[in-house]
This record gives structure tokens, C-alpha cells and sequence, in this order.
């Protein structure tokens, strides 16, 4: 029987739920280890690994199917491989902490019909006594710091004037669509005004707004397209010639985990957006408005704060973190003769790759200790007052006469 009874990984936000890793963040947390009786440990090492996954079976009943690899790191936090003598830990509890900074030219999660991107984190604990191993996981979210194009932040509208033949007869039909702009953030609310006349023998039965998201799965040369709707609004009523229909302020949700569009850095899978305005009528016949719209998972004014003094480049993941200083060669922060923070230091400025692992005490930060990192897929749920701000009106679905 195995002397770890226990083996598991808390990330830092693994009680926050809401919150999805930025690329080029710090990923913290601790390696718990807890022990039934005193046991010689040779090794404990942790990895980090994404991939993304393609696979359909396409008309010819042929499987098409692709893979890639966007993280695949480890390091030991333990190692007495080469060593005489193991770690000797006694029974119980023990922690091991870990950080590890996420490459920036990596992917957002993504999970879809054909395909998806995952991160995971595994921990590995390796006993002199070959039983007493273990080996634990948890997975993780990414979201890319996208930002909506300024011309997708503008007002979006739509008209369409349709002639129409019923019993021998021509008809009209009038739709005008205006969305407050033709892009968003995952988890905010899109507003939409449209309008509706009818003038034509046909009855309409149902007008729906819908956003939806079309991926485009590659593998093989080969390629493949899904549809589906990721929110809708829908409105069921009967109007008849010569009456309309008017929708005010009406709230199209988007909901909070949808990746942005294009996935950056995923070359097999592809994710555009639509917005699609549809009016139903008797008969089987419809009329659809399309137009693209944009999800970004970061508006301007959200990005990582730049951090000058830690603002060297790293390009190794694993890191840790201390208290002693750190000597540059080019005089840079922690030369306590010629450094940033002596005035007689005139060294250039020089990028340095820390990729020495474990051994070094401490780390430049991407954000400041005291600063809070706050997922921007739920800026809008906080509750801010601003001195002047309208109340948002209610929606209004009603009929109208021509």
C-alpha cells in the first residue's frame, strides 16, 4: 500500500471559479503531499501541458484528424535522482509551492463540437519504495487578452425591404435592426432596437436576434464547419398586413465563457461570430439579416500594467519566488553599487531570459504584489456608481399600426 494517502494541486484562483489565466501570467499554487507514515522521497515534479485536438468523420466514413502542442513543460521540485540519499519527510501534511509563467503565444481554451484546447497540470510524486508513487491533475482555463477592433465597438445596423407575392397580389415587408455596437466582452449584455412593417398577405409568426458562432475545424488538408447559437432573443406573436412590430432596447446576453474571435495561435481551429436577425412567416417562408460581429475578451484599457522596473523578458516558464536580490550583469535592479536604484548607474538597459529554473530567488513580477487582478470577463458585474450615469430603460416588445 502507498505511503501518499493524498496527493493534490490548489491553484491560486482554484476558488474563483469566474476566472480564466491571461497568457504571459503567473500561475501560483501548491503541491500538497500528505504522507501515512515517514517516506523516502526521490522525486517531485510538476507539468505543464495544452494541447489542442481536432476529429470528425467526414461524408466517405473517413476519421480526419489533427493535433497540436502549445505547452508542454516540467520541472522537478524535488530531486534526489542523482543523489545518495533520498528526501526523508515524516508522516503527515506537506506543501511545496510552485509558480509557473504562462508563454504568451498561446491559445484560449476552447471546447466544441470536433475539436477543443485544454491546459492541464500535473503532479508527479516518485518514492524510493516504488509504491509509495502518486499522480494528480487539474486542469485550467486561458483567455487571450483580445481586443475589440474600434470599428466593432460602433453602432450596428441592418434594413431589408422585401416584396412579397400573396394571393395575387404584391406586399411589403420593411425590417430595421440597429445594434448599440458590433462587438462585446463574454458576459455583457448587447442592446438592440429593431422595427417591423408589414405590408404584405403574409402573417409574420416570430422574430428572433440570435448570435452565433461558426468554427471551422482543419486537419488533413482537409476542413469542416459548425454553427451554433450561443444566445438568442425570441418573440412569438402574429402580425397581420398593415401592422408592425417594434422591439426597444431589447438585451441580447453574451454569455461568459465563449473564446474570442479567431483563436490567436490555433491554426486547426478557427471561431468567427454572426449576428443574425430572422423574421418568420406564415408559410414557411423567413427573411434573415446577417452581419459580423466581434467578441473580444478584453476591451481597451484592460491590458497587464506594464511594470518598468520588472519589465525583463522571460521566456522560461518555471520560477520561483524569494526575498534576496538579484545581481544583473548590466547593473540593473538589485546592483547595490551601480544598479536602477543607485543614481551613478548608467548601464543600458539589457532583455535578459531567465531559464535557470529553480535556482533562482527571485522573479521580476508581470503585475505588482498588491495589485488586484480581476477577470475581464466579469468587469461588468461589478457594481460601480458613476456620478451622472442614465438608469439603463426597460425593454419593450409591442405592436404597432401601420
Amino acid at each position: 500500500m502507498s505511503a501518499v494517502t493524498e496527493l493534490s494541486i490548489v491553484l491560486q484562483h482554484d476558488i474563483d471559479e469566474q476566472y480564466q489565466y491571461q497568457p504571459g501570467e503567473i500561475i501560483r499554487g501548491t503541491i500538497y503531499v500528505t504522507l501515512a507514515k515517514p517516506t523516502a522521497i526521490r522525486e517531485i515534479t510538476v507539468k505543464v501541458y495544452s494541447e489542442g485536438n481536432v476529429s470528425w468523420k467526414g461524408p466517405d466514413e473517413q476519421v480526419y484528424q489533427a493535433q497540436e502542442v502549445y505547452v508542454d513543460s516540467s520541472k522537478a521540485i524535488v530531486d534526489t535522482t542523482y543523489d545518495i540519499e533520498p528526501l526523508q519527510l515524516p508522516q503527515g501534511r506537506h506543501d511545496f509551492p510552485m509558480d509557473y509563467i504562462l508563454p504568451e503565444n498561446v491559445p484560449s481554451s476552447y471546447i466544441g463540437k470536433y475539436g477543443n484546447v485544454t491546459y492541464t497540470m500535473k503532479a508527479t510524486v516518485v518514492g524510493a519504495n516504488s509504491r509509495d508513487t502518486a499522480i494528480s491533475s487539474e486542469p485550467f482555463l486561458v483567455l487571450r487578452r483580445q481586443h475589440i477592433p474600434v470599428l466593432a465597438q460602433q453602432p450596428l445596423s441592418m434594413t431589408a425591404s422585401r416584396r412579397m407575392l400573396c394571393s395575387c397580389s404584391f406586399g411589403k415587408l420593411d425590417i430595421r435592426v440597429t445594434l448599440d455596437r458590433g462587438g462585446g466582452v463574454p458576459g455583457e449584455d448587447v442592446f438592440l432596437q429593431a422595427e417591423l412593417k408589414n405590408q404584405s398577405g403574409h402573417t409574420v409568426t416570430a422574430m428572433q436576434a440570435s448570435l452565433i458562432m461558426t468554427t471551422v475545424f482543419r486537419a488533413q488538408s482537409r476542413s469542416t464547419e459548425f454553427r451554433q447559437v450561443v444566445s438568442k432573443k425570441r418573440d412569438e406573436m402574429d402580425v397581420s398586413r398593415g401592422e408592425g412590430r417594434r422591439w426597444t432596447h431589447v438585451r441580447l446576453p453574451l454569455p461568459p465563457y465563449v473564446p474570442e474571435s479567431k483563436l490567436e495561435f490555433c491554426d486547426i481551429i478557427e471561431l468567427d461570430y454572426v449576428f443574425q436577425f430572422r423574421v418568420e412567416m406564415t408559410g414557411g417562408s423567413e427573411v434573415r439579416l446577417e452581419a459580423p460581429f466581434w467578441v473580444g475578451a478584453q476591451p481597451q484599457g484592460l491590458e497587464v500594467p506594464n511594470n518598468e522596473q520588472a519589465g525583463r523578458r522571460i521566456h522560461k516558464g518555471w520560477t520561483v519566488r524569494g526575498s534576496q536580490a538579484l545581481l544583473f550583469p548590466d547593473g540593473g535592479p538589485g546592483d547595490g553599487e551601480n544598479g536602477a536604484g543607485d543614481s551613478g548607474g548608467q548601464q543600458p538597459h539589457v532583455e535578459h531570459d531567465y531559464d535557470e529554473g529553480w535556482g533562482i530567488t527571485l522573479v521580476p513580477e508581470l503585475r505588482n504584489a498588491s495589485e488586484v487582478v480581476t477577470n475581464p470577463l466579469y468587469q461588468h458585474q461589478q457594481n460601480h456608481v458613476t456620478k451622472g450615469a442614465r438608469d439603463i430603460p426597460e425593454e419593450l416588445l409591442e405592436n404597432t399600426k401601420l
